[in-house]
């Protein structure tokens, strides 16, 4: 069954679990991003407009569907919390694929549906920042722009220009 991706505002037992596996991943592990912003972020994309990228502090969540099962969950954003990255967007952020879940080709999927959808925004590269996944991201085309220090962590910037058929 292929996965749909919708906004956070059409699935709230969605949002609810997107949240509750973000503070379970990072929590207070992400560098100048408390428990508080994490709640804050997730209630603030209810109201965004998923209809087409404006970008300036635009903030979409998506949460990712197969059939009825919620499965994952993945963000769209204008900008990162890297500062020397800034003039960069847009970038995927939140992108957590249930953890009982994992392995089954599932990630790959999402990742795919929001390709699919930035590109029907007009968007043509995608940028994200990992700690440890950059080989999944390299799999699937995205190419190291940057090793950088965020803070204590350690991280890759990579990106992905988007073809259109």
């Amino acid at each position: 069954m292929k996965i749909a991706l919708v906004p956070i505002s059409e699935s709230p037992f969605g949002g609810d679990l997107a949240l509750r596996w973000a503070l379970e991943l990072w929590g207070d592990h992400i560098p100048n991003y408390s428990r508080q912003d994490w709640v804050d972020f997730y209630s603030n994309t209810t109201n965004s407009n998923y209809e087409e990228w404006t970008g300036k502090g635009q903030e979409l969540v998506y949460i990712a569907l197969r059939g009825e099962e919620i499965v994952g969950t993945i963000a769209l954003v204008d900008f990162d919390d890297l500062e020397e990255f800034r003039h960069l967007s847009p970038w995927v952020a939140a992108f957590i694929v249930n953890p009982n879940l994992r392995r089954e080709g599932i990630g790959s999927e999402i990742l795919l549906s929001l390709e699919e959808r930035v590109r029907a925004l007009g968007i043509k590269i995608l940028y994200l920042w990992t700690e440890d996944q950059s080989g999944f991201y390299a799999k699937r085309g995205y190419t190291l722009i940057s090793a950088a220090k965020f803070e204590s962590l350690d991280i890759g910037v990579m990106q992905k220009e988007l073809i259109y058929p």
